[in-house]
């Protein structure tokens, strides 16, 4: 590795760390102050865009492959590269269908934590496998890449979103109708159709749930509403139904 790529790992690394710092000391206030944190985030995205765009080379340098490009690369060696990205586009594709049930899980954040390192593991251990059984795959840098990064983010995705498929399909029948009190309401971002979103203080944490439009405007912060819940087959509860109560104006 050159000194300019020493140089720019460096710089992007320190810049990455100064967002940080900006957000762990501006990341409660409430004054003109907060602005600060937008100015963070952008400094932090331009750095991860970097290494991001930058990541083959990057690793090329830290662990170098027998070359760069093959001319005439093996059809096994090809084959491999293709599955990689049939992994990586079937488990996005798939993870964005199971986007709705997921959002809808009591603990959201404990089911991504869990199954995305199950899946992570699963990847890790396909990957080395096929080093086992087929290492010249490995050893041209652009489909070593495309191979270790599909992968991971296919072989993850696809874990958590059969996860979240199989939780719901095989659900027990029995339902839970619990009462909660609207904390406050918000609507996504979107050109043509805007999210509602209600928000709902269960247990020590707030959880975000998006609701059709018509009820989102007969409900405001502060209402009731009943949440029918049920539990899912991996322990995960979720989300079926949310209404208002009786004595909702």
């Amino acid at each position: 590795m050159n000194e300019t790529h020493k140089k720019q790992i460096r710089n992007n690394s320190i810049l990455i760390l100064i967002g940080i710092l900006i957000i762990i000391i501006f990341g409660n206030e409430t004054s003109w102050l907060r602005y600060f944190n937008v100015l963070a985030i952008l400094i932090i995205l331009r750095s991860l865009i970097w290494f991001i765009s930058n990541s083959e080379e990057l690793l090329f340098y830290i662990f170098p492959t027998k070359t760069i490009r093959e001319k005439k690369p093996k059809l096994k060696d090809k084959i491999w590269s293709h599955i990689s990205m049939v992994l990586f586009f079937s488990g996005l594709v798939f993870l964005i269908f199971q986007m709705n049930n997921i959002e809808n899980i009591i603990e959201e954040t404990s089911f991504w934590k869990n199954f995305g390192i199950l899946g992570f593991s699963f990847s890790l251990f396909g990957l080395f496998f096929l080093f086992k059984i087929r290492p010249s795959v490995f050893s041209e840098s652009g489909r070593r890449y495309s191979v270790v990064f599909g992968f991971i983010l296919g072989l993850t995705a696809l874990t958590i979103s059969t996860a979240s498929f199989l939780n719901k399909k095989n659900a027990e029948k029995e339902t839970v109708t619990s009462e909660y009190i609207i904390s406050k309401k918000g609507t996504g971002s979107g050109n043509k159709k805007k999210s509602n979103w209600i928000f709902i203080k269960i247990g020590k944490s707030e959880k975000r749930f998006k609701i059709k439009r018509e009820l989102w405007n007969e409900l405001n912060a502060g209402d009731k509403v009943l949440i029918k819940t049920q539990m899912g087959k991996f322990n995960y509860e979720f989300v079926t139904e949310i209404k208002p109560t009786a004595n909702t104006v």
